[in-house]
């Protein structure tokens, strides 16, 4: 199933102006196509694939920022 660029954007939380960049910066989900000059559309899979890695990074960047500093011991 084809997700229109505006309902893509709604989910992501983003304007569809940000989805263009990214689509020129070849970020984003992928898979898009144009179905007209004006229409773009996203692959239900890849936007949700999009979604979980988003998801799965914002964890990680969290569990880095939660764990405790190892300070290394001064050379003698």
């Amino acid at each position: 199933m084809a997700i229109k660029a505006s309902e893509v954007a709604r989910r992501i939380g983003v304007k569809t102006g940000t989805l263009g960049k990214w689509r020129r910066q070849g970020k984003g989900p992928k898979g898009w196509y144009a179905l007209s000059a004006t229409v773009v559309v996203y692959p239900e899979t890849e936007v949700q694939k999009f979604l979980r890695e988003q998801q799965e990074a914002l964890e990680r960047r969290e569990q880095a920022a939660a764990s405790p500093l190892r300070l290394e011991e001064p050379k003698r």
